[in-house]
């Protein structure tokens, strides 16, 4: 397939169908933070079958269309998840089977050698019904490309955190097995696990799997407001700006204005911000 910017806006995405078990709401809960406190009652609905609460950002792997670029003709080792939006429409219902519609939004082309960029949207609702559940825009930059002319609409770019002191800190510590843990969620990238493969995506080892980092900032979000995590989000956005390494400590900060957060996770052993122009609501 030839390379451009049309024939990749109107590849055919494929649907994907899903049902999520208590066990998979569990494993992914596990995988992003949650947990951490077996003697907390409320935090442990999260990964306790009793009484479950699904994670609000469990949506970002519920009937995932897999690794579908590949077959767009981009250059596959070089791509990475650049910036990432879910909208929340209600809680992951267990045991019944969903459906996600995938459509790619645009093209934006930096020239030859300088890469492009490539958002999607992925609406997931019921099958019987159609009744939404969860809306997701991602945008994968594909760094060994560029050229193929931009198309579509581009998202609104997200809004940068305040310029301002934040009025929160929460520190998160990834465990140095998270990527290992993570892609048993269905991500097998292995860029994620594979010294070699990172290699050659031009990392020196390893990088934590981007919506494994956004997971663990859903979680810290909740967790550093209530530490109950009784309430929920209904919204969260960030950009993923330099990769984490399992093993290493997430400084979220956030920004509150009542129901609206904004934030931003470090790594401040590097002094490297991992993501930026976070956004999160509150539910």
């Amino acid at each position: 397939m030839t390379l451009s910017a049309q024939s990749i806006l109107e590849f055919p995405v494929p649907q994907a169908t899903h049902v999520v078990t208590a066990r998979d709401a569990i494993l992914y809960a596990l995988s992003v933070g949650y947990g951490t406190n077996p003697l907390d009652e409320e935090a442990l609905n999260y990964v306790y079958e009793r009484d479950l609460v699904t994670a609000p950002t469990l949506a970002n792997i519920v009937a995932h269309p897999g690794p579908w670029m590949q077959q767009t003709g981009v250059d596959w080792a070089h791509l990475v998840h650049s910036e990432h939006r879910l909208m929340v429409h209600r809680p992951i219902p267990l045991d019944v089977p969903l459906i996600s519609r995938s459509r790619v939004l645009s093209v934006v082309d930096r020239g030859i050698e300088k890469g492009m960029f490539v958002s999607f949207e992925r609406q997931i609702a019921t099958m019987d019904g159609d009744e939404p559940i969860a809306t997701i825009v991602q945008t994968n930059a594909c760094r060994g490309d560029g050229g193929c002319g931009s198309a579509g609409s581009a998202p609104d770019p997200l809004s940068k955190v305040p310029d301002a002191e934040p009025d929160l800190e929460f520190n998160v510590d990834i465990p140095g097995n998270a990527a290992l843990l993570y892609r048993l969620n269905g991500d097998l990238n292995p860029l994620h696990v594979d010294p070699q493969a990172a290699g050659r995506s031009g990392f020196d080892r390893p990088i934590l799997h981007g919506l494994c980092s956004f997971g663990y900032a859903g979680y810290a979000i909740v967790a550093a407001i209530d530490p109950g995590m009784a309430i929920g989000l209904n919204a969260i956005a960030a950009r993923f700006s330099a990769p984490i390494f399992p093993g290493e400590t997430m400084t979220l900060q956030l920004w509150r204005s009542d129901a609206e957060i904004r934030f931003r996770g470090l790594v401040a052993s590097r002094g490297t911000i991992i993501l930026d122009n976070g956004m999160a609501r509150l539910s």
